[in-house]
């Protein structure tokens, strides 16, 4: 194995594990929000924006992060759907942070964006691989 392939790999299988922690995390986040004891674990001012925010934020919310997951899966099965449910994660994180700006917490607004510019990032590299 050449010195380029096996530093190809080896970005491959980070950015792979990268894209499944940050949505597993973001799964988890998602859960606990189902539930009022979930939601009292949070700090006061994200109680007072989950408990606010309209229903489409939260379910283009739980599109994001389980489509991101499936997406981080598939991507280190190197299968091609990959791209798409990266697609549709970003599509869910742009649509979830429409309120969040309302909102005016900053760490809201940078967790969205991040989860953002990240689905881009995984659709272009899984786009990448898979081909």
């Amino acid at each position: 194995m050449s010195t380029a392939s096996k530093a190809s790999r080896i970005a491959f299988w980070t950015i792979g594990i990268i894209a499944l922690l940050w949505n597993a995390m973001g799964c988890i986040n998602f859960v606990q929000q189902l539930s009022p004891a979930g939601i009292a674990t949070l700090p006061p001012e994200y109680q007072s924006y989950v408990e606010s925010r309209p229903t489409y934020a939260f379910i283009a919310f739980g599109v994001s992060v389980i489509a991101g997951l499936i997406g981080a899966i598939f991507m280190l099965m190197c299968r091609g759907e990959a791209t798409a449910l990266f697609l549709a994660s970003g599509l869910g994180a742009f649509i979830a942070t429409i309120p969040a700006l309302n909102a005016g917490i900053p760490s809201i607004v940078l967790g969205s964006a991040m989860s953002i510019v990240l689905a881009a990032i995984f659709a272009l590299y899984a786009a990448r691989t898979s081909s």
